[in-house]
């Protein structure tokens, strides 16, 4: 029987992964908002979209430099016309939206043959964050981002025009908050107006599986590194893309819904999941400012994953955890379809005797035919089949491989487009 992911660690950085097989469409992944001011400019960084680091860019005022611009108080959307944000991001510091959620996305529209970008990082060398760039709706390579450098060439040597950007951080929070500056076109350019955000909105809470741990691993035995994380190729940034709507990804590796894996004493995701910044209380996240139709909730693999208590002990407190947990969806989404999931990871031969797909089917079944039986009509349950790592590969720690999110985001996509007529 595999053994069970360790579904958080540390370790130094291997190589990097590649493109969206599937291609980029739609606007990426979560919230949506646009920002625009002007800034102090500056050239230098690196070559184009490769996994490189930039370098310190030489001062100067560069023509159509373009910083972030708060407004407001907490966790909630920057405001403008020529930058759009997609995810949760801290808009109190006035240097700029600060956000650590993968998934999270800076989208613009930019003229000429070149751009920058201006981050403040809280990463390292050995354990860097990572964006996946996509230009035009199409993929262009990755952007490593760390502490030791703040601008970073995004792209150069275009065809000289209009270009839509996007940059999809495809790391979790615990590689390190970002904090976005500026965008800095090339001398003589401007950033554009940015095409308005789709009507459809998707909320995906989950662990590793829905970060994207390990998805551009060779196979099972790599260890976590940051640059194996792939969030743009995990499932729930896919399904997103598959059905053109824009999707706030709020995952963890190794959290749960009662009890992290192997008991971890950090926050559970129900604690944590009304956060701007993933591991800062304050500020809180703004319900109010981005209302998602779908939430999909896949949690639960962690809870079943090393000393599984019995079900005697278990039970109440897990089924308690996660009705609760979906009752703050619904109170802050009165309207969204909830898909509480489960899966591919979970098997009853792994903890020996544990049972564990069996009993999170029950589980998670008894809060939904709780729910739908109470009243709740936009509430469903949904499988994901167990992963088969001989057919379609495993990526670091067990966890799902490339070809496997494709086949959830098929699956997902497929569910949602029939109870929505998406």
């Amino acid at each position: 029987m595999l053994a069970f992911a360790v579904c958080i660690a540390s370790s130094a950085l291997a190589g990097c992964g590649d493109d969206d097989p599937n291609g980029a469409t739609g606007a990426g992944a979560g919230a949506s908002t646009s920002t625009s001011a002007s800034g102090a400019g500056g050239e230098g960084g690196t070559g184009e979209g490769g996994a490189g680091e930039g370098g310190a860019g030489e001062g100067g005022a560069g023509a159509g430099a373009t910083t972030s611009s708060t407004s407001g108080t907490g966790g909630g959307n920057p405001s403008g016309d020529t930058i759009r944000f997609i995810g949760r991001f801290d808009t109190t510091k006035p240097e700029g939206p600060r956000f650590s959620w993968a998934g999270s996305a800076i989208a613009t529209r930019f003229s000429g043959t070149s751009i920058s970008v201006r981050f403040n990082d809280a990463s390292t060398a050995a354990q860097s964050n990572f964006f996946q760039v996509v230009i035009d709706g199409e993929s262009k390579g990755v952007l490593k981002v760390n502490g030791d450098e703040e601008l970073y060439t995004v792209a150069e040597g275009l065809p000289d025009g209009e270009h839509d950007l996007l940059l999809h951080r495809r790391t979790e929070p615990l590689v390190g908050v970002t904090q976005f500056v500026e965008f800095v076109p090339e001398q003589g350019e401007a950033l554009l107006p940015v095409p308005p955000a789709p009507e459809r909105r998707i909320e995906v809470i989950g662990d590793s599986i829905s970060a994207g741990y390990g998805i551009d691993g060779a196979d099972e035995t790599c260890p976590f590194t940051s640059d194996t994380e792939n969030n743009y190729l995990a499932y729930s940034a896919l399904t997103g893309r598959m059905l053109e709507a824009d999707t706030t990804i709020v995952a963890w590796s190794g959290r749960g819904v009662y009890r992290n894996y192997d008991d971890e004493a950090a926050d559970t995701m129900p604690e944590i999941y009304g956060r701007a910044i993933a591991d800062e209380p304050e500020p809180a996240w703004d319900f109010s400012s981005w209302e998602p139709q779908v939430v999909v909730i896949n949690l639960g693999t962690n809870d079943f994953s090393i000393n599984v208590p019995g079900d005697a002990q278990f039970r109440a407190p897990f089924t308690n955890a996660y009705t609760d947990l979906v009752d703050t969806v619904r109170e802050n989404y009165p309207e969204a379809f909830i898909f509480c999931t489960i899966g591919p990871m979970l098997s009853d031969g792994y903890p020996e005797g544990a049972e564990a797909l069996t009993r999170a089917r029950d589980y998670v079944g008894q809060v939904v035919k709780a729910r739908t039986d109470g009243g709740d009509d936009r509430v469903r349950f949904l499988e994901f089949p167990p992963q088969d790592g001989a057919a379609n590969g495993l990526g670091c720690d067990y966890h799902p491989s490339v070809k496997t999110n494709q086949m959830m985001a098929q699956q997902l996509s497929e569910a949602i487009s029939e109870e929505l007529d998406w």
